[in-house]
């Protein structure tokens, strides 16, 4: 497990030492190794993790002659090694496992494939090359091909270590990131390099390029029980099986622990899986007084931690403030891209600091469970409507006001009008009420005249994105999308070697991702109840008060302390991101000194602006101090 880079050529031609070396330099692992043979190179990493500090960097010589490098960990290795005929009392590791199964199964070997894993294979015979990625698409994986050689690296900063890779920005994109609209995961920032697909294969050979999804919406069975409490035994099987997966055979383990479900089904399971040995929970909570009548995770958390001996608990309330946090470019050449979160990621940094003074070698987190395992579900409305079922669309809304304690008019507002409404009619009325800008411009601040010149709408409209954070098509495939959503992922790539441990999710587990899109809508939202399958699978492990919770937790709901304390350095950034050309043409300056110069004074009243005031105003200065940066060149 580590990070790894590489390049080949198609025109017989040899790689030079130079070339090579320039390749490496933005490996910063404890241990490298090398394979180079003339027309191929790549240079492989163990990173200072505790968790891979037994293990070799991943890359060797198959029996073929093929070369391949890997950062993988791989899961169903026992049903693995019986299929690909291995000796089990040999031990393979996941290399060997993986080399077994790109000969075997050649370019079926990914989709047959479980855990969270990038590679790249050269048969130097055939001067072919296949790169290719986990289902979810945990581990990063970029290439640039212009004919005659390819670079591939997981990360963007190795890819930007070549002069040969051209750094020119991709508009679109920079306009997708700034919008938000999802739904092209092969395209990132730089026009020239590309993403290997999550859940997918490129295969690069005489001159072209070729793409493969192998996990997509019609890959997954669904699944039908006789009876729901098999649903229930299913999960709690495969929940299991994914928090075993990966947990260390030795040394400390570590978790984040919210009031939520995903944090404490997470935690509750390692805590009995792990028997006499340890866990170590982290609860993040507010850092400085705000206004928000949220919910007190901690105190639900504590009630988690009271049921499991095992479970030691600290909470972390610092109000630290880092250099990044001030000037956001301070960053770019390290992540080559912005940050995607606002406040959270400075408002998370003190707890993995605290996970990284215990040396641990794993962090657990259930980051991806509303979209697997505690999926809330969809309300049947429309489709009641569509089949004429007045009587069972009212019963749907009256069990939900009964169960979440809700009154009728606000699950009618909340619930049922959204489902409703044309889209058509929704646009309008937004247009309508933000002046005739577009519905992608409300939580923005890109430039007007920059949108216009690509035709974003045209693109968001194609991507059925024209509506932002709305629900579109069927519930499984925007899942699945939102399953495989990459800029977080290419920003966690760049910061993977910032701290010693592993940052793992269950919640992401294949076979769990698998099981719960297959799963009947009924199971998820029953007679007004949403969640209802994960309330019944983590029933047996979480206390019931963290069960019949139906409100949610705010991550930094001291964001306007936070930014009024930022504020002189958030005018600084501004100004820098004027009298660049490049950023001022992207984003729409004029707008954010205007959000930093009617910036609420106390938090209260910041309340009913906090999209503007909050996520708007950062991630436009984040956007345009990576713009500035990219513009000074790649030396």
């Amino acid at each position: 497990m580590g990070e790894f880079a590489g390049i080949v050529r198609f025109d017989g031609g040899q790689i030079d030492g130079g070339t090579f070396e320039r390749l490496g330099r933005g490996l910063v692992g404890q241990l490298k190794a090398t394979l180079w043979h003339g027309g191929a190179g790549a240079i492989a990493e163990r990173p200072a993790l505790k968790a891979a500090s037994h293990l070799l960097p991943q890359m060797g010589e198959l029996a073929s002659g093929a070369l391949l490098v890997a950062d993988a960990r791989l899961d169903e290795r026992d049903n693995c090694i019986a299929a690909l005929g291995i000796d089990p009392l040999r031990r393979p590791d996941d290399l060997e496992i993986l080399g077994a199964a790109c000969e075997r199964w050649r370019d079926d070997a990914a989709a047959r494939l479980y855990g969270e894993f990038a590679f790249a294979l050269w048969d130097e015979r055939s001067r072919r090359l296949t790169l290719a990625r986990d289902a979810l698409g945990m581990r990063s994986l970029y290439y640039f091909a212009d004919g005659n050689m390819a670079v591939f690296a997981t990360t963007l900063r190795k890819m930007l270590a070549l002069p040969q890779v051209p750094r020119d920005l991709d508009d679109i994109a920079l306009g997708n990131f700034l919008t938000q609209t999802q739904g092209d995961v092969e395209r990132t920032l730089y026009s020239h390099i590309k993403r290997v697909p999550p859940g997918g294969t490129i295969v690069i050979e005489r001159g072209s390029v070729r793409a493969n999804r192998y996990w997509v919406p019609q890959s997954i069975p669904t699944i039908g029980y006789s009876h729901d409490q098999d649903y229930v035994e299913a999960a709690r099987e495969l929940l299991d099986r994914a928090v075993a997966s990966r947990l260390p055979p030795e040394g400390g383990v570590t978790a984040m622990l919210s009031g939520g479900f995903d944090s404490t089904g997470v935690v509750g399971t390692a805590a009995r899986l792990l028997g006499d040995r340890r866990i170590h929970a982290f609860t993040r909570v507010p850092g400085a007084a705000h206004p928000y009548n949220t919910l007190d995770e901690a105190a639900l958390a504590r009630q988690l931690v009271d049921c499991h001996p095992n479970i030691d608990w600290t909470t972390i309330d610092d109000d630290v403030e880092t250099p990044r946090d001030r000037a956001p470019e301070l960053e770019a050449p390290i992540l080559c891209m912005p940050r995607t979160g606002a406040f959270n990621p400075a408002w998370f940094r003190p707890l993995l600091d605290a996970v990284e003074r215990t040396g641990a070698r794993v962090l657990l987190n259930g980051g991806m469970g509303n979209m697997t395992l505690s999926w809330a579900g969809k309300p049947p409305y429309a489709d009641h409507l569509r089949r004429g079922r007045l009587i069972a669309a009212a019963r749907v809304a009256f069990d939900t006001r009964r169960s979440q304690k809700r009154s009728l008019f606000d699950v009618l507002r909340k619930d049922f009008a959204p489902v409703m409404e044309p889209r058509h009619l929704r646009l309008w009325r937004w247009r309508r009420r933000d002046g005739g800008a577009p519905a992608i411009l409300r939580h923005c601040a890109v430039s007007r005249d920059f949108l216009d010149s690509l035709n974003s709408l045209r693109y968001a409209w194609a991507l059925d994105q024209e509506l932002p954070f709305q629900m579109t098509g069927d519930a499984r495939t925007w899942r699945m999308s939102l399953l495989q959503t990459q800029e977080s992922r290419d920003v966690m790539a760049g910061i993977r070697h910032f701290f010693s441990f592993e940052q793992r999710d269950p919640m992401s587990d294949r076979r769990l991702a698998e099981f719960t899109l297959g799963v009947p809508d009924d199971q998820f939202f029953h007679k007004g109840e949403t969640r209802w399958l994960a309330r019944r699978v983590l029933a047996d492990r979480v206390p019931r008060d963290v069960l019949i919770e139906h409100r949610q937790g705010r991550q930094c709901p001291e964001w306007h302390h936070v930014a009024k304390r930022r504020r002189d350095a958030m005018a600084a950034s501004i100004e820098r991101i004027g009298r660049s050309s490049l950023a001022s043409r992207v984003i729409d300056v004029p707008r954010l000194k205007t959000l930093l110069d009617t910036f609420p004074d106390d938090a209260a009243t910041a309340m009913k602006s906090s999209a503007e005031h909050g996520p708007m105003l950062l991630r436009g200065i984040q956007m345009g101090s990576f713009l500035r940066w990219h513009e000074g060149g790649n030396e």
